[in-house]
């Protein structure tokens, strides 16, 4: 029988490309999206390009926002799906905007941590009992950030939330040494999504009037090029499939672009350095 593996913010971005990787591998999956339309247009792709192994993927359509909707995930799977186990679960939807947090309106703060960790926590609690099963132990893999091991100016509230992810996983991941579950950590740099788009185009403009305003502007700007230099999803993608296969997964993978410069350099060079070089680029010196 084919594994079965549930990904959460598949719509667009990690969680889609996922999605067709698995398909491709011949896994079951269920893709977890907010939309009715997202959900048409998953099945309807799914459709046109394997029109014999329709039944591989299942979508639900659900707000995980919502703590209700998430507690009713083990029925639906059970009723519309036929599903009582899962052999993996990947969490990977999550929002991210930016902003200084002097000005950011506290909802944005709330539905950021709301989202991105309350929600994710929720949904491995609820769905634990579903990976653990007769036949072996699934597989939990938690989609981080390099902004969980580092932060930026203006993602102070998204490393934060990503922060959090990664305590969590460590500490989920001696308990669930109990059950047999391994916990694995990918924290992605810059990647080729439309995560940050969005959530720029959603927020450019909201700082105009702040004393933050000409360095938010350089930092969208630098962030905008930085996407240019950025990994394709399908590295990404691939990296999971890995990590929900390997007889031995690593604890955390950093699949990050240009990785000394990102990754290796920020952690030889002292903080004050570091912070001084940041901030004089985007104009932040007081």
């Amino acid at each position: 029988m084919s594994k079965t593996i549930l990904v959460t913010g598949a719509s667009s971005g990690i969680g889609y490309e996922t999605v067709q990787v698995l398909l491709k591998n011949g896994f079951r999956v269920v893709a977890v999206v907010r939309q009715d339309a997202d959900r048409q247009r998953l099945l309807e792709e799914h459709k046109k390009k394997s029109p014999d192994s329709v039944a591989a993927l299942h979508v639900l359509q659900l707000d995980l926002a919502d703590f209700l909707q998430i507690e009713k995930i083990p029925q639906i799977l059970k009723l519309d799906c036929q599903i009582e186990q899962l052999d993996g679960l990947v969490n990977n939807a999550g929002i991210a905007l930016a902003g200084p947090f002097y000005d950011q309106p506290f909802s944005e703060v709330q539905s950021i941590i709301h989202l991105n960790v309350l929600s994710l926590m929720k949904v491995t609690q609820v769905l634990l009992p579903l990976l653990k099963n007769e036949l072996s132990a699934g597989r939990i893999v938690n989609i981080s950030s390099i902004s969980g091991i580092s932060a930026a100016p203006f993602l102070s509230v998204y490393a934060a939330s990503k922060h959090a992810i990664e305590g969590f996983s460590v500490g989920l991941r001696k308990e669930l040494m109990l059950l047999g579950i391994k916990v694995i950590v990918i924290g992605p740099g810059s990647v080729r999504t439309p995560i940050w788009k969005k959530g720029f185009q959603a927020i450019q403009n909201h700082y105009s009037q702040s004393l933050y305003a000409l360095p938010f502007q350089k930092f969208i700007r630098m962030a905008a090029e930085e996407e240019e230099k950025s990994l394709p999803v399908e590295v990404v993608a691939e990296l999971i499939l890995h990590a929900l296969v390997t007889a031995r997964p690593c604890y955390r993978y950093a699949p990050i672009p240009r990785k000394w410069l990102n990754w290796y350099l920020p952690k030889l060079i002292p903080n004050q350095l570091y912070d001084y070089l940041t901030a004089k680029a985007l104009g932040l010196m007081g």
